[in-house]
């Protein structure tokens, strides 16, 4: 498997925060993609994908083809997908305020989702032919041309400092809507205009996300319930366990099974054989 990566180029930054590339056979047939702090902008160079729905009566039936560009917004939960036989995609990590610098669209409309670029980034399709045979370098120079010629910029510098915090560390809400000189209602006004989303459910996938990437990390013998809460700032056993599962459909002990299996690399790309693998978490 090729996996590469550059920084944005300084004028897109920090809307975007990184171009990426891959290339390769998957490590399964099927994907549990867990949510994290950034929204992706997606070209598909490979066979189509398919994202299966795991709360159908039968998942292998509750299944969509997903489009050659599509954006994948801030999840508030886990997705799943259908491989295809061999990986080739490219794409663009956006902060979740990236995508109002690239379309009139508001931001509410897309996080959550997977939805196709024709609607509302037109040309970006269009970007597959001439990358068909594409390394890195090629790939990361059409993304770049592409997101500099519809950037617009214009996120609030104080949305800016907040989605940086809370990536960082679990700060309250209201301490942060402090330290940057608001209220909390209009911190909130303002990631709802900016990112479609609240301070709080963003500060929820962002602790989530650094949790997991931290278990993934933990030795063999490193797993106990209390090793665990240490990782995070969770109440207890029970309150880590529901958060867990809601988030990634898994209990972490179900969780570091299979990444004690596959890797630590792949924290929030979790390979499943099936999608009986992944267990259903309660809706």
């Amino acid at each position: 498997m090729l996996y590469e990566e550059c920084p944005a180029p300084a004028r897109l930054q920090p809307y975007v925060s990184h171009f990426w590339f891959v290339r390769g056979t998957p490590e399964a047939k099927y994907e549990k993609i867990l949510p994290g702090p950034l929204a992706h902008l997606i070209l598909n160079l490979s066979s189509p994908y398919r994202l299966i729905d795991p709360f159908a009566v039968a998942p292998d039936k509750g299944a969509r083809e997903v489009a050659v560009g599509f954006y994948s917004g801030v999840q508030s939960s886990y997705l799943i997908s259908e491989n295809p036989t061999h990986l080739f995609n490219i794409g663009a990590a956006l902060q979740p305020y990236g995508i109002a610098a690239l379309t009139d669209l508001p931001p509410s409309e897309l996080q959550g989702k997977v939805q196709d670029t024709d609607g509302f980034l037109p040309g970006f399709t269009a970007l597959r032919a001439r990358l068909i045979g594409a390394g890195p370098a090629a790939a990361f120079d059409a993304l770049e041309n592409f997101l500099t010629s519809r950037f617009s910029g214009g996120a609030d510098p104080r949305t800016v400092e907040a989605v940086a915090r809370l990536a960082e560390e679990d700060v309250p809400v209201a301490e942060l809507a402090r330290n940057l000189g608001v209220n909390p209602s209009t911190l909130q006004r303002l990631m709802l205009r900016d990112c479609g989303i609240t301070p709080k459910s963003y500060a929820d996938v962002c602790r989530f996300y650094r949790f997991a990437n931290a278990a993934a990390r933990l030795p063999v013998d490193g797993s106990s319930g209390k090793e665990l809460l240490a990782l995070a700032d969770y109440y207890d056993q029970p309150h880590l366990i529901r958060t867990f599962r809601r988030f990634s459909g898994f209990t972490p002990s179900e969780y570091l099974r299979l990444i004690r299996e596959h890797g630590p690399e792949y924290a929030t790309f979790v390979p499943l054989q099936s999608v009986g693998d992944s267990p259903t978490a309660a809706r």
